[in-house]
């Protein structure tokens, strides 16, 4: 009898042993399909493609608070160009080359 307990036993503990393996090996491709890993072969995005579009994400707002700050400085530029005779006169000088009355033009270009 002794024989058929230890066989028992054996067979309990070999079952036990199996299912924590299924279970250590089920959660280590968890955690490959959580990294990323197979990314290439699946296509399944994982932790490392998350925090590069994260990373995306963040330079994005970046951009766009500077082009914000931008398109702000153009609109208000816009105003004053659309209410202000003296701006309008000074952008169509600087445009176009021309001089007030009162204003005297250096030319530093080199004579050849």
């Amino acid at each position: 009898m002794d024989v058929v307990n230890l066989f028992s036993k054996k067979r309990s503990l070999k079952k036990i042993s199996s299912i924590h393996w299924k279970w250590i090996s089920l959660f280590s491709l968890w955690l490959l399909f959580l990294s990323g890993f197979f990314a290439s072969f699946l296509g399944s995005p994982g932790i490392l493609q998350a925090i590069r579009l994260n990373n995306l994400l963040e330079s994005k707002h970046s951009q766009l608070s500077v082009i914000q700050n931008d398109v702000n400085k153009l609109q208000t530029e816009a105003h004053q160009l659309e209410s202000s005779r003296i701006v309008q006169e000074r952008e169509v000088r600087r445009i176009l080359g021309y001089a007030a009355t009162d204003e005297i033009i250096f030319d530093f270009s080199a004579v050849d």
